[in-house]
């Protein structure tokens, strides 16, 4: 007999998805005519990006968005051609453009953000039916980014207690108004160390910031956070550890490298649901180094997973407590 152990799809919830415009440029000078060398374009948002990650790895996933106008279509298209799973809503207002100027001289990328169009009472219910269906035939739910007008975090809420009423894991990377949302049972979030410092009445120690976090929210089992260069930190309610990624030599873009850490460690709890202490520091050291090997590239959550083996091979794992 043969046993099935592919777990079931990943759902990216992406209601603040984009069409993402990446430039590149020799050097980029303000206040004067910059000519790029090269540009391309793409699906982008962080759920559009976690689902970047999954069909690079040949993983199933779907996205949920809301599109509209010729950047919608561009994302609808996009999702066909990548393979994604589209659970999209019509809407009335256009899909915002972000774009992304990278100066390689300089190693820095600058990303523009249009704001995003309304979401209206219709459009977001349909979308709640949607989700209502589709939520079940998934096995994990990753719910990405910022929410546009007319969305409120309770709806990250609502998703998050439809999941948890199908015993699926729930990772949310979010960090304004999610108190509602950690309520109603996060199996992992990930936010970096000013959105926890936020969170937290200005705490500036991550280790400290973290288990205020983790005891105020009793359904929140686990919390990843990211500092940059600075060493990372995974804390459950009975430990921490601290993660240190090598120094990467020459930086292209970090734009999605947060969001390729949600997709790996989205994927991780789909086939490993109750990952515990000695799974979960493996899996975020692994989501960490594919999240770095993603700066080496030019597009958001795009890496090579030979790269990410190396710097994964060199990552420090220390438990603190």
């Amino acid at each position: 007999m043969k046993v099935n152990l592919e777990p079931r799809p990943a759902l990216a919830v992406s209601l603040n998805s984009a069409w993402q415009k990446t430039l590149s440029f020799n050097s980029l000078k303000l206040g004067a005519v910059n000519r790029a060398f090269e540009s391309h374009e793409t699906g982008g948002g962080k759920g559009t990006n976690v689902a970047r990650v999954f069909r690079l790895m040949g993983w199933p996933v779907s996205v949920s968005a809301f599109v509209g106008g010729f950047p919608g279509e561009s994302l609808r298209h996009d999702f066909e051609r990548t393979g994604v799973h589209p659970l999209l809503v019509d809407c009335k207002g256009v899909t915002r453009c972000v774009y992304t100027v990278i100066d390689h001289n300089r190693g820095e990328a600058t990303e523009l953000i249009e704001p995003s169009a309304p979401i209206s009472a219709d459009e977001l219910e349909r979308m709640r039916s949607l989700l209502t269906k589709e939520v079940p035939l998934h096995g994990v739910v990753a719910l990405c980014g910022s929410l546009p007008p007319g969305v409120t975090s309770s709806f990250y809420a609502e998703i998050a207690a439809m999941a948890a009423k199908c015993g699926l894991p729930v990772v949310l990377d979010a960090a304004k108004d999610i108190g509602c949302v950690l309520e109603e049972g996060v199996t992992l979030l990930k936010i970096n160390a000013e959105e926890l410092s936020q969170a937290t009445d200005g705490e500036t120690d991550v280790v400290k910031a973290g288990k205020a976090l983790l005891a105020r929210f009793k359904g929140l089992s686990w919390l990843a956070v990211t500092d940059g260069g600075n060493p990372a930190h995974l804390m459950s309610k009975i430990g921490v550890w601290r993660f240190k990624t090598p120094l990467l030599e020459h930086i292209i873009s970090p734009i999605g490298g947060g969001d390729c850490a949600t997709a790996i460690m989205a994927r991780r709890l789909a086939e490993d649901p109750k990952a515990d202490d000695m799974s979960m520091p493996n899996y975020f050291a692994e989501a960490l180094a594919c999240a770095s090997a993603s700066c080496l590239t030019d597009t958001p959550s795009v890496f090579e997973p030979s790269a990410a083996q190396d710097i994964l091979l060199r990552t420090a794992i220390e438990r603190m407590q």
